[in-house]
Parts: structure tokens; sequence; C-alpha cells
């Protein structure tokens, strides 16, 4: 649910999951609009053929007073991305971003106790995987944004959940001889389709660091490019995104069994898929290309 939605990959990946598990789940993306989100909401409540949504933006803070029941992570990252409708017909409200930043981590063997991290941007997925940092005990974590303010503002809200973990902001990087990161994120849309193709990681990074893009399309971004040049290890977003939809089904549906084996099919199916897609699509713009010519030359 969102406004617009045409571009998203979740019909894709829940119809891949939905037949990895064996369960017919009908996905299906739905256009709001913004304007009148409310009055639809709950026409799509009323009709009691719902599990739930995915929620997306504008409408991912909105939903924080529209729920009945709002999860802890909700309420402390500030925005919903997931809805449940109950068979009573309550919406109980989750935000999945912090399950997907853990899960990611974890598969990845990064513990971020005692550790230090650096945070790109000071948006909501920013402060998911803030939020997933300091209640893993990370000692430091240092967020960088443009815009000082926001990311002062997101610090201090930090700070009163995780007192033991010391949150930092500022608009650059401090030069990495005065602190020494083992986790780089970056939680800006750079090097997103659409967007600027830019790394903000550093020239210079310890050998044992993680880089973590949350950006899933392109496969390679440049800050994930700027780490295989450093010999660093890195992961993309697309892992944190299968994470969430799991996360999701569980909300919805039940308990996934062998979930690490789920997970990996999917990714392995979802790449195939995507590169079919891809193929597909460049066919076609070729054959359209071809055909301007001849038209064009009188063929």
């Amino acid at each position: 649910m969102g406004f617009p939605v045409s571009h998203s990959w979740s019909p894709s990946i829940f119809s891949l999951l939905a037949r990895i598990l064996d369960d017919p789940l009908d996905y299906r993306t739905i256009e709001v609009d913004p304007v009148n989100w409310e009055e639809s909401v709950s026409v799509l409540q009323n009709l009691k053929i719902f599990h739930g949504w995915n929620v997306t933006l504008p409408f991912k803070e909105k939903f924080l007073n529209r729920v009945d029941v709002l999860s802890s992570e909700a309420r402390a990252v500030g925005a919903v991305n997931v809805v449940k409708v109950s068979e009573g017909g309550k919406l109980w409200g989750y935000n999945t971003d912090v399950f997907g930043v853990q899960r990611t981590l974890e598969e990845q063997k990064f513990r971020a106790q005692g550790k230090c991290a650096v945070i790109f941007g000071a948006g909501g997925a920013s402060l998911a995987v803030a939020y997933a940092l300091g209640s893993s005990g990370a000692s430091d974590v240092w967020i960088v944004n443009r815009t000082i303010a926001r990311a002062r503002s997101q610090a201090k809200r930090l700070r009163t959940l995780f007192p033991k973990t010391v949150f930092h902001a500022c608009e650059q990087l401090p030069r990495t001889r005065t602190i020494s990161p083992q986790l780089y994120v970056n939680a800006t849309p750079l090097g997103m389709v659409g967007f600027p193709r830019e790394s903000l990681l550093p020239k210079s990074v310890v050998a044992d660091a993680l880089v973590f893009d949350l950006v899933y399309h392109p496969e390679k971004t440049p800050f994930l490019a700027s780490a295989e040049k450093l010999g660093v290890a890195s992961v993309g977003g697309l892992d944190m995104l299968l994470w969430q939809a799991l996360a999701s089904w569980e909300i919805w549906v039940g308990k996934v069994p062998q979930l690490h084996k789920v997970k990996n099919e999917l990714k392995q199916q979802l790449v195939t898929l995507r590169k079919q897609e891809y193929n597909l699509s460049s066919q076609t713009k070729t054959s359209k290309l071809i055909q301007g010519r001849r038209s064009r030359h009188g063929v």
C-alpha cells in the first residue's frame, strides 16, 4: 500500500515465497490516494479479506496514529511498514526494518556488541539501523547527515532508548585516525537507480570492517564497489529486503519453517527472475529501436 507502488518488487517476492511455502497467498499492490487515504483504509479494512498490508511511502508515519496496537519497534522508529488485520478487524502496526537489519548482520556474522558503527543518512532507515545497533550493544554509533539538526534529533532520541551506546551526530565523518568503525552503513538513496551514483565510503577502512548498503537496486552500488576495491566484506540491501518479507509473512500467516533455507532459496529465485525480466526488457527495447530505424529509412 503506497503511492506510487508500480515499481515495487514485493509482488514478485511474495509470489515466489508463496510457491516455495506452497501457500496460495494473494499479494497485490494497492495504490492509495494520499488525500483520501484514511477513507480507503477503512474500506479495505471492512472488506475482511486481508491478512494485512505492507506499507510504504507516504503512509509509514501516517499509520502510527491509524492502527489500534503499535509494536515497540514501530513506536521507537516512528514508522509502520507492516499492518496485520486481526479477525475482529483490529489493526496491528509493526516495523520490520529493525528485524531486517539484525538478520542481515547476523547472517554476515557481525556482532555489534562493543563495536563502533557509522550510518550515512538520518531518515527512517537510518533510525532503524541505529535502533538495531543500540539494542545489540554497540559502543558508538556515528550518524552522518548533511542536515545536522536532523542527525542531532535522531541521536538525542536514541540516547534515551539506549543509554549505554554513545550516539554522535555530525555533517562529516571525522578522520578514521580518530575513530575505527567496524561497520559502515549507507542509509541514503545515493547509488539507487535514479539517484547520483556516488559513494560515501571513506578511502581507508579497517581490514575487518563490514560495509552494508541498504540500497537493493542496482545489486552492485558505488558504495559496495568502493568496499570491493578496499578488499573488505560487504552486503547489499536485497538481503534486508528479503528478511523483511519473511517477517511480514510470519506476522500475517505464521512461522516459516527452516527460515534461513527459505530465505536463500527465495534470493536465488528472485535474482534469476529479475535477470530474466531485465533480458526481456532489453530485447524489447532493442526490437523497438531496430523497428524505429527501419521506419525512418523506409524499410
